[in-house]
């Protein structure tokens, strides 16, 4: 029954909506197209407005306004839903050449890693576009969450093809703790091997890239994992670099709502070799999930 009524809710909503797009505007003089053809942003909170420039190609004394429209048969975004527009009429001031669409998302309305698009179009005359492609603009929006570097401490279950390839198991349970000499960094104790720790940076200038940084350490020994000592006997972990090998396609990168941490490591013995590339998936739990998974295992 609930369902029922959200659903026809949700399809009154996009019927009203249909009918809320601008009148064509009249404007003189030159063209207008949007200054790109495609946006992303990641929808963090419902008090953030997300700004799309439009551009005139000519200056005009006089002030104008340009009509936008929401394309609802092309977008799966639904506007009073997931998103509003400040206003479907921009103002142009007098000599400008740039009006601005702002665009304000609704994460409650979003599943977890849901990513939703919207159409936008110029709600002008076909004469004063330069063509349909710069008349229209479609954005993607996806819900984030906001950055809490301490959902990344506690008890983490590392997940690694090292473990089943040299330990003969598929998972480690571990604890992380802050870093203290870097405000967005962690620490995971003991991550392959007893006292030797890893440190990871976690970039969160950008939500929709939430690139993570691991420098070079020193994580084990080749006496406890290979049996016998080479080179100068440690094992050495890095980010994947080096000839032949592209570091662009090995970025490690983490999940701000699903606490986790996916990671390329490169381990390696200093003028010996490289032993291999691997993956390392982090993912963070309760201390109840923690409890049980040293009562029964994993």
């Amino acid at each position: 029954m609930k369902k029922t009524i959200i659903s026809t809710l949700i399809i009154l909503c996009t019927l009203l909506i249909a009918g809320c797009k601008a009148d064509n505007v009249e404007v003189a003089g030159g063209s207008y197209h949007f200054a790109e053809q495609s946006y992303s942003f990641g929808v963090l909170s419902n008090e953030e407005w997300f700004e799309v420039p439009i551009i005139a190609t000519l200056p005009h004394s006089e002030a104008r306004n340009i009509g936008i429209e929401v394309v609802a048969s092309e977008s799966s975004a639904i506007e009073g839903v997931h998103f509003s527009l400040e206003s479907h009429t921009l103002p142009l001031k007098a000599d400008s050449n740039e009006a601005v669409v702002r665009i304000q998302g609704n994460p409650e309305a979003f599943e977890l890693g849901e990513i939703l698009t919207l159409k936008l179009r110029l709600a002008v005359d076909d004469k004063y576009t330069d063509d349909t492609t710069t008349a229209e603009c479609e954005i993607e929006l996806q819900k984030c969450c906001p950055f809490d570097i301490n959902a990344f401490t506690g008890y983490c279950k590392i997940t690694s093809t090292y473990f089943m390839q040299y330990l003969n198991c598929d998972a480690r349970l571990v604890r992380t703790e802050r870093d203290p000499e870097n405000e967005n960094g962690i620490i995971i104790k003991d991550m392959f091997y007893e006292g030797h720790d890893v440190r990871f940076t976690l970039h969160s200038d950008d939500p929709l890239n939430p690139i993570a940084d691991m420098p070079t350490t020193v994580v084990g020994s080749t006496g406890e994992a290979f049996g016998t000592i080479y080179g100068n006997g440690k094992l050495m972990i890095s980010e994947p670099e080096g000839e032949g090998i592209d570091s662009e396609m090995y970025k490690s990168y983490y999940g701000m709502c699903e606490r986790f941490l996916f990671n390329y490591a490169m381990l390696y013995v200093e003028e010996v070799g490289i032993v291999g590339v691997f993956v390392n998936i982090f993912e963070w739990i309760s201390d109840d999930e923690a409890e049980r998974i040293m009562r029964e295992g994993f």
